[in-house]
């Protein structure tokens, strides 16, 4: 059994052609400028990340439960079925599925529960969805999703976070909580604590008067009520907060949803109440994009705000789907003006400097890196003044198909194809670039060229974040040139 040859031919065959199968995969998607990406370990990436009442059933090998890394609010909402090779052999995967379904359900009882598809399962051709349908008719009050998922079906960052997003719209809605009525509930409730220590009857009195007119949420008028769908997320930024979490509300909006970064899985199941829901890039998502619109929900594409350009058309768009542009022009008039001021003298400085921008050079499903094919941060880092190459990491025969792609989103700049990360400082030096915009992962590349370097998607959004970039990147210059 050790060596396989008393295993079935076709089996044989079937795991024979795993790895051509896989690489053939990969080339269709070769001419993206996103990575390509399992969509098991993918999708688990996601789930382990969201908070919330769920349940992840890995239908596969032990070792299948460990292709994505293990850290975040949901690890231990995760389970397997642990098959082994003599279920794949005689194909009775179903009574181990069913068994663990039926004792999550019953010990943990989650709100939902996704079940994700492994290699193995796929190669045998298990349809493992009527187990799941089936168990699902035992507890109809739990939502269950079945997903095909695995490293046999490789494909695009973008194509996989759009059938997760796709598939949490699609569970049962439920009306969003106002995330502003929780903020104020806190914040009497830390005072009320606080006034309770220094033993003042008085205020404990009042505060807990406010607690009790507190006491339930508002009702949310949906006209009232926008989301959004792929700006950054504030951790990745130091745990910034954006302007517009300020301003929105200035112009009688309500926020009811930020995706996908710190989404729950109740914010999910609300994504259908808000009457707009603005998303980065919304070609990205043609699931998701469905699935809120099936719920009644305008959906609206936005750029990604980061710079003064693409941060104007986005309070514009904003503006015009909501009614409200006047009103939402006077309440940036200062921080618009602000903005173009610090541009203004940082253009003057980095006017004329060689820039390496790079492009496909992360596998992390984040959906701000994924935007406009990665080139969300071009104009900004364009509007400063940077004379830019665009460094795409990818097979060089595609350079054709990524000409077209910068054609379409009107990049207009020098670019270059290189095969590996690990030959990018060959492209890099010779006096080449005066710094390079680059994934992390590179700065071993850049340091050997001898380019100073700015870690890449850490721009802050917004105009209030055009000042803080212009001033980062301008220290990065003094300390390093």
């Amino acid at each position: 059994m050790q060596n396989g040859d008393d295993l079935p031919q076709a089996y044989r065959e079937a795991r024979a052609a795993d790895e051509p199968f896989w690489q053939t995969q990969e080339k269709r998607i070769q001419g993206a400028t996103g990575q390509p990406c399992c969509s098991l370990s993918g999708i688990s990436s996601g789930l382990i990340a969201m908070d919330g009442n769920f349940a992840v059933i890995i239908h596969g090998e032990d070792e299948c439960a460990a292709c994505f890394l293990h850290y975040g609010p949901s690890s231990w909402r995760f389970f397997c079925t642990g098959l082994t090779e003599r279920h794949f052999v005689t194909g009775e995967t179903a009574a181990p599925l069913r068994a663990c379904l039926e004792r999550v359900c019953e010990e943990v009882q989650p709100d939902a529960v996704f079940v994700l598809g492994a290699c193995p399962v796929e190669v045998i051709g298990d349809r493992f969805e009527t187990v799941v349908a089936d168990v699902g008719r035992q507890f109809p009050d739990i939502p269950m999703s079945a997903m095909h998922t695995s490293g046999l079906k490789v494909g695009s960052q973008a194509a996989m976070a759009d059938w997760m997003y796709a598939t949490l719209v699609d569970l049962p809605m439920l009306p969003p909580v106002d995330r502003g009525w929780r903020e104020r509930v806190q914040a009497r409730g830390m005072a009320l604590v606080d006034a309770a220590v220094h033993a003042d009857p008085a205020e404990i009195l009042r505060l807990a008067q406010q607690a009790q007119d507190e006491r339930s949420p508002p009702a949310l008028v949906r006209e009232d009520c926008v989301a959004f769908l792929g700006l950054p997320s504030p951790d990745d930024l130091g745990g910034y907060r954006a302007e517009w979490e300020d301003v929105l509300p200035e112009v009688g909006l309500t926020i009811t949803g930020r995706y996908p970064y710190g989404a729950s899985l109740d914010d999910w199941r609300a994504a259908t109440f808000p009457a707009v829901v603005f998303v980065v890039d919304r070609s990205l998502y043609p699931k998701t994009v469905k699935a809120l619109e099936r719920g009644g929900t305008s959906v609206v594409n936005v750029p990604l705000p980061v710079g003064t350009r693409a941060t104007e058309t986005f309070y514009r768009v904003i503006g015009e789907a909501t009614g409200r542009t006047e009103h939402l022009q006077t309440m940036l008039q200062t921080r618009r003006d602000a903005a173009q001021d610090a541009l203004r003298v940082a253009s003057e400085r980095f006017a004329g400097l060689r820039m390496a921008m790079g492009l496909r050079m992360l596998n992390n499903y984040r959906a701000d890196q994924l935007a406009q094919q990665g080139l969300g941060d071009f104009d900004a880092l364009d509007e400063m003044g940077f004379r830019l190459t665009v460094m795409v990491q990818g097979p060089p025969e595609k350079k054709d198909k990524f000409a077209r792609i910068f054609e379409l989103h009107g990049v207009d700049v020098p670019f270059e194809v290189f095969p590996e990360p690990w030959n990018l400082s060959e492209h890099l030096g010779g006096d080449r670039f005066d710094i390079a915009y680059l994934a992390d992962h590179c700065r071993g590349e850049a340091r050997k060229a001898g380019v100073p370097m700015i870690v890449s998607r850490l721009l802050y959004p917004g105009y209030e974040g055009v000042a803080k970039n212009c001033a980062a990147i301008g220290a990065t210059l003094d300390r390093l040139l």
